[in-house]
Protein backbone atom coordinates (compact mmCIF):
# COMPACT_ATOMS: atom_id res chain seq x y z
CA UNK A 1 0.00 0.00 0.00
CA UNK A 2 2.81 2.33 0.97
CA UNK A 3 4.58 1.47 -2.28
CA UNK A 4 1.43 2.33 -4.22
CA UNK A 5 1.03 5.70 -2.45
CA UNK A 6 4.71 6.48 -3.01
CA UNK A 7 4.37 5.67 -6.70
CA UNK A 8 1.31 7.92 -6.96
CA UNK A 9 3.15 10.78 -5.26
CA UNK A 10 6.11 10.42 -7.60
CA UNK A 11 3.77 10.31 -10.59
CA UNK A 12 2.00 13.48 -9.45
CA UNK A 13 5.33 15.21 -8.93
CA UNK A 14 6.45 14.21 -12.42
CA UNK A 15 3.25 15.65 -13.90
CA UNK A 16 3.74 18.92 -12.05
CA UNK A 17 7.34 19.17 -13.24
CA UNK A 18 6.29 18.44 -16.82
CA UNK A 19 3.52 21.07 -16.62
CA UNK A 20 5.93 23.63 -15.21
CA UNK A 21 8.42 22.84 -17.99
CA UNK A 22 5.69 23.30 -20.60
CA UNK A 23 4.72 26.69 -19.17
CA UNK A 24 8.35 27.76 -19.09
CA UNK A 25 8.76 26.67 -22.72
CA UNK A 26 6.19 29.25 -23.81
CA UNK A 27 7.86 32.41 -25.07
CA UNK A 28 7.59 35.45 -22.81
CA UNK A 29 8.86 39.02 -22.97
CA UNK A 30 9.77 41.29 -25.89
CA UNK A 31 10.52 39.82 -29.32
CA UNK A 32 11.91 41.13 -32.62
CA UNK A 33 11.40 39.71 -36.11
CA UNK A 34 12.23 40.78 -39.65
CA UNK A 35 9.79 39.71 -42.37
CA UNK A 36 10.13 39.47 -46.16
CA UNK A 37 6.77 39.09 -47.93
CA UNK A 38 5.49 38.00 -51.31
CA UNK A 39 1.81 38.07 -52.21
CA UNK A 40 -0.37 37.16 -55.16
CA UNK A 41 -3.92 38.22 -56.10
CA UNK A 42 -5.74 35.68 -58.34
CA UNK A 43 -8.06 38.46 -59.54
CA UNK A 44 -6.28 41.86 -59.40
CA UNK A 45 -8.18 45.05 -60.18
CA UNK A 46 -7.48 48.56 -61.53
CA UNK A 47 -4.71 47.37 -63.86
CA UNK A 48 -2.51 46.46 -60.88
CA UNK A 49 -0.37 43.35 -61.20
CA UNK A 50 -1.20 40.25 -59.20
CA UNK A 51 2.15 40.22 -57.41
CA UNK A 52 2.99 42.29 -54.34
CA UNK A 53 6.08 42.59 -52.15
CA UNK A 54 6.71 43.83 -48.66
CA UNK A 55 9.05 43.88 -45.71
CA UNK A 56 8.80 44.88 -42.08
CA UNK A 57 10.33 44.99 -38.63
CA UNK A 58 7.97 43.25 -36.21
CA UNK A 59 8.16 44.24 -32.53
CA UNK A 60 6.16 42.00 -30.23
CA UNK A 61 5.42 41.10 -26.64
CA UNK A 62 4.89 37.42 -25.81
CA UNK A 63 2.64 36.54 -22.89
CA UNK A 64 3.32 32.82 -22.59
CA UNK A 65 0.17 30.78 -23.07
CA UNK A 66 -1.84 33.96 -23.71
CA UNK A 67 -0.09 34.46 -27.07
CA UNK A 68 1.80 37.37 -28.55
CA UNK A 69 0.74 40.86 -29.68
CA UNK A 70 2.91 42.79 -32.12
CA UNK A 71 3.36 46.01 -34.05
CA UNK A 72 5.06 45.81 -37.43
CA UNK A 73 6.60 48.81 -39.22
CA UNK A 74 7.12 48.10 -42.90
CA UNK A 75 6.67 48.87 -46.59
CA UNK A 76 4.13 47.47 -49.08
CA UNK A 77 4.61 47.59 -52.86
CA UNK A 78 2.26 46.59 -55.67
CA UNK A 79 2.94 47.94 -59.13
CA UNK A 80 0.76 48.10 -62.24
CA UNK A 81 0.94 47.98 -66.04
CA UNK A 82 0.34 50.78 -68.52
CA UNK A 83 -3.14 50.92 -70.05
CA UNK A 84 -4.74 53.20 -72.61
CA UNK A 85 -8.07 55.00 -72.65
CA UNK A 86 -9.91 57.72 -74.60
CA UNK A 87 -11.23 60.97 -73.12
CA UNK A 88 -14.95 61.53 -72.70
CA UNK A 89 -16.49 63.29 -75.70
CA UNK A 90 -20.03 63.51 -74.34
CA UNK A 91 -19.83 66.53 -72.03
CA UNK A 92 -22.10 69.44 -72.91
CA UNK A 93 -20.75 72.73 -71.67
CA UNK A 94 -22.96 75.52 -70.35
CA UNK A 95 -24.84 77.07 -73.26
CA UNK A 96 -24.05 74.22 -75.67
CA UNK A 97 -26.63 71.81 -77.04
CA UNK A 98 -24.17 69.43 -78.73
CA UNK A 99 -21.03 67.65 -77.49
CA UNK A 100 -17.76 69.56 -77.88
CA UNK A 101 -16.14 66.73 -79.84
CA UNK A 102 -17.52 64.51 -82.55
CA UNK A 103 -14.22 62.79 -83.47
CA UNK A 104 -11.35 61.53 -81.33
CA UNK A 105 -8.96 60.53 -84.10
CA UNK A 106 -5.26 60.64 -83.14
CA UNK A 107 -6.19 60.86 -79.46
CA UNK A 108 -5.10 58.69 -76.52
CA UNK A 109 -4.46 58.62 -72.79
CA UNK A 110 -1.60 56.59 -71.28
CA UNK A 111 -2.21 55.63 -67.62
CA UNK A 112 -0.54 53.56 -64.92
CA UNK A 113 -1.51 52.71 -61.30
CA UNK A 114 0.47 51.70 -58.22
CA UNK A 115 -0.41 50.88 -54.63
CA UNK A 116 2.56 51.29 -52.31
CA UNK A 117 4.00 53.04 -49.29
CA UNK A 118 4.76 52.67 -45.61
CA UNK A 119 2.40 50.33 -43.80
CA UNK A 120 1.76 49.32 -40.19
CA UNK A 121 0.44 45.94 -39.02
CA UNK A 122 -1.16 45.07 -35.70
CA UNK A 123 -1.25 41.34 -35.03
CA UNK A 124 -2.05 38.58 -32.55
CA UNK A 125 -0.35 35.15 -32.62
CA UNK A 126 -0.72 31.99 -30.53
CA UNK A 127 0.11 28.28 -30.55
CA UNK A 128 -1.89 25.99 -32.80
CA UNK A 129 -0.18 22.58 -32.54
CA UNK A 130 3.43 21.49 -32.37
CA UNK A 131 5.55 23.94 -34.38
CA UNK A 132 2.45 25.55 -35.89
CA UNK A 133 1.00 28.90 -34.81
CA UNK A 134 -2.00 30.88 -36.01
CA UNK A 135 -2.11 34.65 -36.43
CA UNK A 136 -4.37 37.44 -37.56
CA UNK A 137 -4.39 41.20 -37.68
CA UNK A 138 -4.87 44.44 -39.59
CA UNK A 139 -2.68 46.32 -42.04
CA UNK A 140 -2.93 50.11 -42.22
CA UNK A 141 -1.45 52.50 -44.75
CA UNK A 142 0.07 52.59 -48.28
CA UNK A 143 -1.35 54.86 -50.99
CA UNK A 144 -2.95 54.48 -54.41
CA UNK A 145 -1.02 56.47 -57.05
CA UNK A 146 -2.46 57.18 -60.51
CA UNK A 147 -0.32 58.53 -63.38
CA UNK A 148 -1.77 59.83 -66.64
CA UNK A 149 -0.63 61.56 -69.85
CA UNK A 150 -3.16 62.70 -72.45
CA UNK A 151 -2.87 64.01 -76.01
CA UNK A 152 -6.27 64.76 -77.53
CA UNK A 153 -6.76 66.39 -80.93
CA UNK A 154 -9.83 67.94 -82.53
CA UNK A 155 -8.97 69.06 -86.05
CA UNK A 156 -5.65 70.44 -84.82
CA UNK A 157 -2.66 70.84 -87.14
CA UNK A 158 0.78 72.35 -86.57
CA UNK A 159 0.74 76.15 -86.82
CA UNK A 160 -3.04 76.42 -86.55
CA UNK A 161 -4.46 79.41 -84.67
CA UNK A 162 -8.12 78.82 -85.41
CA UNK A 163 -10.51 78.78 -82.47
CA UNK A 164 -12.27 75.79 -84.02
CA UNK A 165 -9.05 73.75 -84.04
CA UNK A 166 -7.65 72.62 -80.70
CA UNK A 167 -5.34 70.16 -79.00
CA UNK A 168 -5.46 69.06 -75.33
CA UNK A 169 -2.17 68.14 -73.66
CA UNK A 170 -2.37 67.18 -69.98
CA UNK A 171 -0.65 65.00 -67.37
CA UNK A 172 -0.61 64.46 -63.64
CA UNK A 173 0.06 62.06 -60.74
CA UNK A 174 -2.74 62.26 -58.15
CA UNK A 175 -2.33 60.18 -54.98
CA UNK A 176 -5.09 58.85 -52.76
CA UNK A 177 -4.04 57.98 -49.19
CA UNK A 178 -6.23 57.17 -46.22
CA UNK A 179 -6.11 54.42 -43.61
CA UNK A 180 -6.72 51.54 -46.08
CA UNK A 181 -7.48 49.00 -43.33
CA UNK A 182 -6.80 45.46 -44.64
CA UNK A 183 -7.53 42.40 -42.43
CA UNK A 184 -5.54 39.16 -42.71
CA UNK A 185 -5.58 35.69 -41.15
CA UNK A 186 -3.22 32.72 -41.43
CA UNK A 187 -0.79 30.24 -39.91
CA UNK A 188 2.98 29.95 -39.51
CA UNK A 189 5.46 27.08 -39.18
CA UNK A 190 8.60 27.49 -37.08
CA UNK A 191 11.66 25.78 -38.61
CA UNK A 192 13.91 26.56 -35.64
CA UNK A 193 14.59 29.30 -33.10
CA UNK A 194 15.87 31.62 -35.85
CA UNK A 195 13.34 31.34 -38.68
CA UNK A 196 9.78 30.49 -39.68
CA UNK A 197 7.40 30.63 -42.64
CA UNK A 198 4.18 32.62 -42.42
CA UNK A 199 1.15 32.07 -44.68
CA UNK A 200 -1.80 34.48 -44.78
CA UNK A 201 -4.93 35.39 -46.67
CA UNK A 202 -4.85 39.19 -46.93
CA UNK A 203 -7.97 41.13 -47.91
CA UNK A 204 -6.30 44.20 -49.41
CA UNK A 205 -8.54 47.25 -49.23
CA UNK A 206 -8.01 50.59 -50.97
CA UNK A 207 -9.81 53.36 -52.87
CA UNK A 208 -8.79 53.46 -56.53
CA UNK A 209 -8.79 56.71 -58.50
CA UNK A 210 -8.88 57.42 -62.24
CA UNK A 211 -8.60 60.78 -63.99
CA UNK A 212 -11.42 61.62 -66.40
CA UNK A 213 -10.76 64.31 -68.99
CA UNK A 214 -13.51 65.82 -71.11
CA UNK A 215 -12.21 66.50 -74.60
CA UNK A 216 -11.88 70.14 -75.58
CA UNK A 217 -11.70 71.56 -72.05
CA UNK A 218 -7.93 72.06 -71.94
CA UNK A 219 -7.22 73.13 -75.49
CA UNK A 220 -4.07 74.86 -76.68
CA UNK A 221 -6.24 77.45 -78.45
CA UNK A 222 -9.72 78.79 -77.70
CA UNK A 223 -12.54 76.26 -77.74
CA UNK A 224 -16.07 76.04 -76.33
CA UNK A 225 -14.61 74.29 -73.27
CA UNK A 226 -12.36 77.20 -72.24
CA UNK A 227 -13.17 80.64 -70.90
CA UNK A 228 -10.28 82.34 -72.73
CA UNK A 229 -6.96 81.62 -74.42
CA UNK A 230 -5.18 81.99 -71.06
CA UNK A 231 -7.64 79.91 -69.03
CA UNK A 232 -5.91 76.89 -67.45
CA UNK A 233 -8.66 75.65 -65.12
CA UNK A 234 -10.08 72.39 -66.43
CA UNK A 235 -13.21 72.61 -64.35
CA UNK A 236 -15.02 69.71 -66.05
CA UNK A 237 -12.32 67.13 -65.37
CA UNK A 238 -12.60 64.92 -62.30
CA UNK A 239 -11.18 61.96 -60.38
CA UNK A 240 -13.43 58.93 -60.21
CA UNK A 241 -13.10 56.90 -56.98
CA UNK A 242 -13.90 53.23 -56.42
CA UNK A 243 -13.62 51.23 -53.17
CA UNK A 244 -11.93 47.84 -53.57
CA UNK A 245 -11.37 44.67 -51.53
CA UNK A 246 -8.95 42.29 -53.28
CA UNK A 247 -8.00 38.91 -51.68
CA UNK A 248 -4.29 38.02 -51.74
CA UNK A 249 -2.42 34.83 -50.87
CA UNK A 250 0.64 35.92 -48.92
CA UNK A 251 3.87 34.18 -47.82
CA UNK A 252 6.48 35.67 -45.49
CA UNK A 253 9.89 34.39 -44.46
CA UNK A 254 10.52 35.47 -40.86
CA UNK A 255 13.91 35.98 -39.23
CA UNK A 256 13.81 35.86 -35.41
CA UNK A 257 16.52 37.67 -33.50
Amino acid sequence: MRATNSLARWGLAACLVASASLVQAQETGFTKDFKLRFGYAPSPKDHLRGESEGLGLNLGYAMGGAGKVALELGYFYKTGDNYYTLPDASLKNAGLTTPMVTSLSQSAEDKRNEFSGFAVRLSYQNKLAGDWDYQGGLQFGAKFKHQYVGDVRGGWSAGSTSASDWRDLYNGTPVNGGMNVSPYLGASYRFDKDSSLEMNVLFLRYEAIEYKHYAGTAAVYDSPGRLSASDTVWKYDRLEKSSRTVPHIEFAYVFHF
